[in-house]
């Protein structure tokens, strides 16, 4: 075969692959209203929603939540169900705390005690925004799942908790995990949940045995989009959901989310506008399946076990149990070992040749990533706050281009000095060498490595043992590599951003490692071109609209008056627009938060007064208590107190209780982001007692604020010139803030 028809087998079967895997990642039409009874209908859900909810805030606490919440009760209780408010007082790991009212529904007529499956979603949002599809669209999936349920007989009962204060640190999970009663009944958790408001729903979270469930999703799950390798490192990112809780507590359970449009997450654009149909029916047809097929699993107890597992395309999933890893890991150094030796026994290759491979698959991916990254640094000169700008395109295209043109780059230099046959068992051994690695560090990430290090070694002995065409080689090994990565090249902007560019360019550069030996001879043209395309996109991506009113920079404003009775605004960092309103300056205002600094300009007093703190120390059987009540003379919805004692070791806490709660311990995947000897409570609510406890008598220092949503009217120019550059508020939103200090 000549090298251009190489080239163009080889460009069009990843075209192909990269089309079908475009196309499964894509969302079906939502069913009707009058779908089947037992069929998940997006179009009742999306109804459900617009009848449960409000296309407006309802944090925790205020007038829209208990709307919100007493709705949903109704509903539940219309659908047959037993419901009970779970109204108590609960604290995270992190000491955030508040009251929450928890809704739990069951069948009529379970016995107590039984284990069952429990569907979770929450109800609260954050104050910027919605939340229609974070997590108005879980509830209503829940409620439609409810529906459709409530008449079938499953062996294990099916129950549902519609929590609050998910966005207030998860405050409902923990409320219900810390009743005994209530959390030993659950064999099985499956949350739903959203990041934003479109895009294909993700299995992305399990717990960590998790041998035992792998089976069941994959006979089960439709349409599957799910990998270990998510599970594996969501559990090492700072992110939680209410399955973090469950997993805590012991508690096994899977976790549904989409992430599509992620700008619109914890913003005024999480409403009803944006819900996407498609992919609230995609994502109630996989949890309504899990639902029967755990309802129908036997759920005893398991023994510690993991798996390894992938979906192909979106059809199926491929799964083994994690211990036979480092068995496959073994048998592919064997294959790869018995090429290279029946290789150099032909004098068809030799060892310098096979380390030349070597060096070209470390070279692709080093080069890959540094093109990727420039990409990705120079397309966002323009807007350097855009979080998921719109037209994304260009800088994705052009990693692509410079994954390729790396890959084909390494391997024609390799080929100067090494035949065909070395190159590519050099990259073969790459892949064992790095799956080996991952065997070790990170098990269930393996996989990535482990399948195109085994393939390719079986290639390559096919290569010398029956003489297959170097072309059938390399195609194959690209079947096997695209199958692995190309999924995570079409969706990383979407889950990580803009600064996943420069991992998009390495994907690539490892998918094209498996045809570039081949394709040497056209090397001299393919990549100028592909560097040319690079560039050329790289520089497009810097004129496209980084923002768009679908797709805004995030930016909230507080106006904070301190101790002394100065006021000034605040935020995170003051774009143009702003800074021809105010002289914003840099600021370290926060000192328990350690090199944060903040734009902050003059703003005219409030008028507001300041919460009021009263302090109060004794000594208990040996131990010193300071108790220290503080209340919103204005009725603030929240509260927090930060101090910071020069004792050793944090003042030596011994216990520290909210309202007379304690937080539950931190586990070893909690990360504090408070500077040394710092200590900080937030309470929902306008009052709160808390009491330390420590070994010996300490002088301490506290900042004590309350927290209002919204800006007083004085802000109106600073509004309208944050609405004017397309900004929007985010998460917490706008805050009014008034702070006091207090020493003891």
């Amino acid at each position: 075969m000549s090298p251009g028809r190489k080239a163009l087998l080889a460009f069009g079967v990843l075209a192909a692959l990269a089309a079908v895997e475009r196309w499964r990642l894509g969302n079906p039409r939502a069913a009707p209203d009058d779908a089947p009874p037992g069929v998940f209908s997006a179009a009742r859900a999306i109804a459900t929603l617009r009848a449960v909810s409000l296309d407006a805030p309802h944090p925790p606490g205020s007038p829209a939540h208990d709307v919100v919440r007493d709705r949903i009760a109704a509903r539940l209780r219309a659908l047959d169900y037993d419901v009970e408010v779970q109204r108590t007082f609960a604290c995270s790991p992190g000491a955030t705390c508040g009251t929450v009212e928890n809704l739990i529904a069951t069948v009529p007529g379970q016995p107590r005690g039984a284990r069952r499956v429990l569907v979770v979603a929450h109800y609260d949002s954050v104050p910027a925004g919605p939340g229609a599809s974070d997590d108005g669209t879980g509830v209503a999936t829940a409620l439609e799942i409810a529906r459709a349920v409530r008449h079938e007989d499953m062996v294990n009962p099916i129950g549902f908790l519609i929590d609050d204060g998910e966005e207030a640190a998860l405050l409902g999970a923990e409320a219900f995990v810390a009743d005994p009663a209530r959390a030993r009944d659950i064999a099985f958790a499956i949350n739903i949940e959203a990041r934003g408001t479109s895009g294909t729903p993700f299995l992305f979270e399990t717990t960590r045995e998790r041998r035992w469930l792998v089976p069941i999703v994959a006979e089960a799950l439709p349409h599957p989009v799910t990998t270990s390798l998510f599970a594996t490192i969501y559990e090492m990112l700072p992110n939680d959901t209410d399955l973090t809780v469950f997993k805590r507590a012991g508690i096994a359970g899977i976790n549904f989310a989409y992430l599509g449009d992620a700008t619109h997450y914890h913003t005024p654009l999480d409403s009803f506008a944006s819900v996407d149909e498609g992919s609230v029916q995609r994502r109630g047809d996989q949890v309504l399946a899990m639902v029967r097929a755990f309802g129908n699993a036997p759920l005893e107890p398991r023994g510690p076990a993991n798996a390894v597992w992938f979906d192909v395309l979106a059809a199926f999933v491929v799964w083994w149990p994690a211990a036979w890893t480092p068995w496959m890991v073994a048998v592919a150094f064997a294959l790869i070992g018995a090429a290279i030796a029946l290789g150099v026994r032909r004098r068809e290759i030799a060892l310098t040749g096979v380390l030349l491979g070597v060096a070209a698959f470390a070279g692709a991916v080093v080069a890959a990533f540094a093109l990727g990254q420039a990409v990705g640094w120079i397309a966002g000169w323009r807007a350097p706050g855009a979080l998921f700008p719109p037209n994304v395109w260009p800088r994705i295209a052009a990693a692509w281009c410079g994954g390729i043109a790396a890959a084909l780059a390494a391997a024609a230099l390799a080929r100067r000095r090494a035949s065909f046959d070395s190159i590519f068992a050099g990259i073969a051994l790459a892949w064992n060498v790095v799956a080996l690695v991952l065997a070790v560090a990170l098990p269930g990430t393996a996989y990535v490595a482990v399948v195109p290090g085994a393939i390719l070694s079986l290639l390559a002995v096919l290569r010398f043992a029956a003489r297959a065409p170097e072309e059938v080689v390399c195609i194959a090994a690209l079947v096997a590599t695209a199958v692995v990565f190309v999924p995570f090249a079409l969706i990383m902007h979407e889950a990580l951003g803009p600064g996943s560019v420069g991992v998009v360019a390495v994907l690539l550069a490892l998918v094209s490692l498996s045809f570039a030996p081949m394709l040497d001879a056209l090397v001299r043209r393919l990549v100028p071109a592909l560097v040319a395309a690079t560039v050329v996109l790289g520089l497009v991506g810097t004129l496209v609209p980084n923002t768009s009113p679908s797709h805004p920079r995030q930016l909230s404003l507080a106006h904070v008056t301190d101790a002394s009775g100065a006021a000034r605004w605040q935020v995170d960092a003051a774009p143009p627009a702003l800074r021809a309103v105010a002289p914003f300056e840099p600021q370290y205002v926060t000192p328990w938060y350690p090199g944060l600094a903040v734009d902050v300009a003059s703003a005219p007093p409030a008028g507001l007064p300041p919460p009021t703190v009263t302090v109060t120390k004794a000594q208990r059987d040996g131990l010193h208590v300071t108790t220290i009540d503080i209340a919103s003379q204005r009725q603030a919805p929240r509260l927090r107190i930060a101090w910071h004692s020069a004792a050793v070791n944090g003042a030596d806490i011994e216990a520290l209780r909210i309202n007379g709660v304690a937080p539950p311990p931190r586990t070893s995947r909690y990360r504090s982001a408070l500077a040394p000897d710092w200590h900080r409570v937030v309470v929902w609510g306008s009052s709160a007692r808390i009491e330390i406890v420590t070994r010996d008598a300490q002088p301490a220092e506290a900042s004590v604020s309350d927290h209002s949503f919204g800006l007083p009217a004085s802000a109106a120019a600073l509004i309208q010139a944050r609405d004017a550059s397309g900004a929007v508020p985010a998460h917490d939103g706008d805050l009014t803030i008034v702070e006091q200090q207090v020493k003891w």
